[in-house]
């Protein structure tokens, strides 16, 4: 059972409490820093004394911009010290919503581990998180800031989706917290070792930091990117015994790799529909876990149910019961409670039902009311979910009330989305309807009627301009220009009349021509969730997003016994194109290392030439299409040696005159575009250089993070497990292996396929190729010095994990005549071809591509 509230008691308080009992104990892991909690209360106390400094006032919002790291957790922490209230900003938000929730808020300080060039910091005091958190170890303990602080007071405020165009945050008070903290579920050692895998802008991050740290426990940071691959790892090499991931998230892990989840003593799920047979999957393959779902809005403090699963469902997954002190009740529309088996709306009442929306009193009245049948003055939350109680006295899920849905579990107000895009399109009528029975595949589609003018911007112009100040997963998918919004008889929207969009499915398209299409037609429509699909129907185009992707590759796989990637499904996106590609399969290990690789082989205008980084290869560049117009063509340089049946080059400059004499068979003369990453920016600088010099215009020279033999002391000495993590473009799997000298072939092709990597399926030579490429590739790339291009640079510099900017750029101003424009991208160097970096660099590629037809 849940202890009995202090109301006096705080967060910070119990922190501190914590750290007198365990100090030497460690708090936290993030990579390979770790702190005690000592540690981290010496940290947060200084980073307080700092804001207090800044005269930050009791239940002040102070803004956090970073990524999880031992920084944010100092920093939340330094923050309630203070007397303040943290004010969570998503880093993949645009600047512009970023600036809205910052105002709305009243926010004067933000504590950031990065540089967002776009936002507007008037009226701001920035702090850098690397130097306000850090404490000398040699420096004197700072004081205990002496600030009154209870339970009521606010710890955090997390804005959402608002009805009226305008996010709302949801104010939550320290009481709040730690009747989550307290509650009895997280008895019984089954959350001492906890992985924080949410953004901490979503309210997951409550359970995540306060429940292990508040308990005594040990919170393990993930980092910014988690594939299923790198989830194995943190799971196995942290030994975590709880985590939390999203519905969807946990649907696609327990098709791909449900063993991850057999070490874990529980695993928990929720913020939209939990899939059935994924939970079956998971009980199966590890009957020793526990998976429990829960429900719960942000405005009751994340979890106000849960269910404990304990066999394979034979129906929907209900939402369970309440937490300690939590009541629920399922009224009708007088507020009277309806009978178990009947619908109705859920409220919600007791221990965690947060203060109310900030700064916006009328809209807390409406959603926050009183209960009826609490104790006089007690409040319930109103949360717009139907439900219904079942004969066990579960609580049952039956949809949404009004204009809001769940799209990869956050909630939206589709009313935020028509303002926002009737203000962009200049529309006379908006209309934003989500698509999609299942719940966390969910996509939006927008109908607009234009104004008095006539004319509406196209998709990409509009999708551009809402992506400015909404969330991606806020953004439509497709737009729909009409004359008129269809009527009922009755003057309402007629829903069933309102056209199909692409994400249907193409109608009318060719149907397959044999089995095999057959197979696969049947299985993009299931990862799609649509009636059927043309064989020359797009993926992407219809709406497939990164789950359904990852959904669509592992049925292949289970299905067909085909082993795709990704990079396949990005090359080959069509019903015909991949049965063309599975016919293919015992040549596709090594049909990927060609030395010309055609990643979008189509379109009229001037090709982009991307040159390969130290591992040889040019797929990873795939990441860039979506990013890049259509009508662009993107090839991919390769090096010689990959196959092992050509010999590498001699030095840098026989292998630039290779690439050279190859684009040159595409493109005879200029304006040339080239890009390259790492050892590929130094190849292209060089190419550029020379194209220069025999007269030809460089449109475009885009490097990506490179550095040059002329700024090295000596040539570097890797071992064989460095050389194989950069051949491979980053995989971490590698720095698990013990011998970093003796990784045999054979568990290389191992980890190929654990990471459905595109070259899961080459022999031994040939790994022992790409290896000795890479090698090769070090030698020269070290010894190189580089030549003049008398043109500009765009040039993209990622950052370390404290996020300081590797600098890169300026070790190539004595080689670069023209202007050189430095973007620095919130990565590690070998985390640039992620998709969350690419969603920066790629459209920042696209707008330096000069029109040269």
């Amino acid at each position: 059972m849940a202890q009995v509230p202090n109301p006096q008691e705080t967060v910070h308080q119990r922190f501190a409490e914590q750290a007198r009992r365990t100090p030497d104990a460690i708090a936290l892991t993030c990579g390979r820093q770790r702190l005690t909690y000592a540690e981290v209360e010496r940290r947060a106390s200084s980073l307080a004394q700092r804001l207090l400094a800044l005269r930050v006032q009791p239940e002040e919002p102070v803004a956090l911009l970073m990524e999880r790291s031992a920084e944010l957790v100092v920093s939340v922490l330094g923050v309630l010290k203070a007397g303040g209230c943290y004010l969570p900003l998503h880093g993949a938000n645009p600047a512009a919503r970023h600036r809205t929730v910052l105002d709305e808020a009243g926010a004067r300080v933000l504590l950031a581990d990065r540089t967002v060039p776009e936002l507007d910091t008037r009226g701001l005091t920035v702090l850098d998180t690397a130097e306000a958190t850090a404490v000398p170890e040699d420096a004197v303990g700072p004081a205990e800031p002496q600030v009154p602080c209870t339970g009521g007071r606010l710890a955090y405020v997390i804005f959402t989706s608002g009805s009226t165009g305008t996010p709302k945050g949801v104010a939550v008070t320290h009481q709040d917290v730690l009747d989550l903290v307290d509650d009895g579920l997280w008895a019984g050692g089954r959350h001492e070792r906890v992985l924080m895998l949410a953004p901490h802008a979503f309210d997951v991050s409550t359970y995540e930091l306060w429940v292990p740290l508040l308990r005594g426990g040990h919170l393990v940071l993930a980092p910014p990117e988690v594939d299923v691959d790198i989830l194995r790892s943190l799971i196995t090499t942290h030994r975590i015994t709880g985590l939390h991931l999203t519905a969807g998230l946990f649907r696609v892990v327990a098709e791909a790799a449900p063993e991850c989840f057999a070490t874990v003593r529980e695993v928990m799920t929720g913020g939209d529909v939990v899939s059935p047979a994924a939970v079956a999957r998971v009980l199966e393959t590890c009957p020793d876990t526990v998976v429990r779902a829960l429900y719960g809005p942000t405005e009751t403090t994340l979890f106000a149910t849960q269910h404990l699963i304990s066999e394979p469902p034979r129906g929907d997954v209900p939402l369970g019961r309440p937490l300690d002190g939590m009541r629920l009740h399922v009224l009708d529309e007088k507020l009277a409670l309806v009978e178990t088996g009947e619908a109705g709306e859920i409220y919600l009442a007791g221990p965690g039902v947060a203060r109310g929306y900030l700064g916006q009193a009328a809209l807390t009245s409406q959603r926050f009311v009183a209960d009826p049948f609490g104790t006089p003055g007690s409040r319930m939350y109103r949360t717009g979910d139907l439900g219904r109680r079942n004969a066990h006295g579960d609580l049952e899920f039956l949809g949404r009330v009004g204009n809001q849905v769940k799209v990869r579990g956050f909630r939206v107000e589709l009313g935020e989305i028509e303002t926002v895009l009737a203000r962009v399109s200049g529309a006379a009528q908006v209309l934003v309807i989500s698509h999609g029975e299942d719940t966390n595949d969910r996509t939006l589609a927008a109908y607009m009627v234009p104004g008095p003018g006539g004319g509406l911007p196209d998709d990409e112009e509009l999708a551009r301009r809402l992506g400015e100040t909404l969330p991606d997963y806020m953004v439509p998918s497709s737009f729909v220009r009409l004359r008129a919004l269809p009527l009922t008889p009755n003057g309402k929207v007629d829903y069933r009349a309102l056209p199909e969009t692409r994400r249907t499915g193409a109608a009318g398209g060719p149907g397959p021509r044999d089995a095999r299409e057959e197979q696969l037609a049947r299985l993009f429509a299931a990862a799609l969730g649509v009636p059927r699909v043309g064989i020359h129907d797009d993926f992407f185009d219809l709406g497939g997003s990164s789950l359904a992707a990852t959904r669509l590759i592992s049925r292949v796989r289970s299905e067909l016994g085909i082993r795709l990637s990704m990079r396949d499904l990005l090359d080959r996106r069509t019903v015909a194109g991949l049965s063309a590609a599975t016919g293919e399969k015992s040549d596709a290990g090594t049909e990927g290392l060609r030395p010309l690789l055609k990643l979008r082989a189509q379109g009229s205008d001037t090709p982009l030439f991307c040159v390969h980084p130290g591992g040889g290869m040019a797929w990873c560049y795939v990441g860039l299409l979506r990013h890049l117009p259509k009508d662009i063509p993107v090839y991919g340089l390769q090096a010689r040696g990959l196959t092992g049946l050509e010999p590498v080059a001699a030095d840098m400059a026989e292998l630039v005159e290779d690439y050279l004499a190859q684009i040159r068979r595409i493109q005879p003369a200029g304006p040339y575009r080239l890009l390259g990453w790492s050892f590929g920016g130094n190849a292209a600088h060089m190419m550029a250089a020379r194209l220069r010099r025999a007269g030809e215009r460089v449109s475009l020279l885009a490097v990506l993070d490179a550095s040059h033999g002329g700024a090295r002391s000596a040539p570097r000495s890797l071992s064989r497990r460095d050389t194989l993590k950069l051949a491979f473009d980053g995989l971490p799997a590698f720095d698990a292996e013990p011998d970093a000298g003796q990784i045999p072939a054979e568990r290389v092709q191992q980890i190929l396929r654990d990471a459905d990597s595109p070259l899961a399926g080459i022999d031994a030579r040939t790994v022992e190729a790409i290896n000795a490429t890479t090698t090769n590739n070090i030698r020269i790339s070290d010894v190189a010095r580089p030549e003049h291009f008398d043109g500009d640079l765009l040039f993209v510099e990622a950052t370390d994990a404290a996020g300081r900017p590797s600098g890169l750029a300026d070790v190539w101003r004595p080689y670069t005549g023209g202007t050189i424009t430095r973007i620095q991208v919130e990565a590690e160097h070998l985390r640039l071809m992620t998709p969350a970096a690419m969603e920066r660099i790629g459209p920042i590629v696209a707008r330096h591509l000069e029109p040269t037809v």
